[in-house]
């Protein structure tokens, strides 16, 4: 029998990145389109069309809709974020507000305001979360 050594921090990573797979693969987290389960006991209708499924973005900037401020958004955000952490989450307005106070002091583009009309528009709860790839998430999300 041939014994393996691994070393600490090899272990380390592993375990890591089985805590982050299955953290993020639970319901509700952004980017996982999945549902949270419902104590509902009622079957879902059989004649229930299925949903429209859009196609995986092949770029990110497949993510951002057309809009006024999708190239300064572009532009900008993904100088200091990973741009594809601000089109998961689907923040309220008053996130979004508070978001854009926070950017205040750290931007000094006339169009801020407008940038985060364009996110509070576009990336929102009345929207369905748009689908990513995780290969754009590499790197991780800052928690915003």
């Amino acid at each position: 029998m041939t014994l393996m050594l691994i070393d600490r921090p090899a272990l380390l990573a592993i375990g890591f990145l089985i805590s982050a797979t299955l953290a993020c693969s639970e319901a509700e987290a952004p980017g996982t389109n999945k549902p949270a389960a419902t104590t509902s006991s009622a079957a879902p209708a059989a004649s229930a069309a299925p949903a429209a499924t859009a196609p995986e973005p092949k770029t990110v900037a497949d993510i951002f809709p057309a809009g006024a401020q999708r190239e300064a958004v572009m532009n900008n955000c993904g100088s200091c974020h990973n741009l594809a952490c601000s089109a998961i989450g689907q923040r309220s307005a008053d996130r979004w507000k508070a978001l854009e106070e926070g950017h205040k002091d750290k931007m000094t583009s006339a169009d801020l305001h407008a940038m985060f009309e364009y996110l509070a528009a576009n990336f929102n709860a009345s929207k369905p979360e748009p689908k990513i790839p995780p290969k754009f998430l590499e790197g991780g999300c800052t928690p915003f």
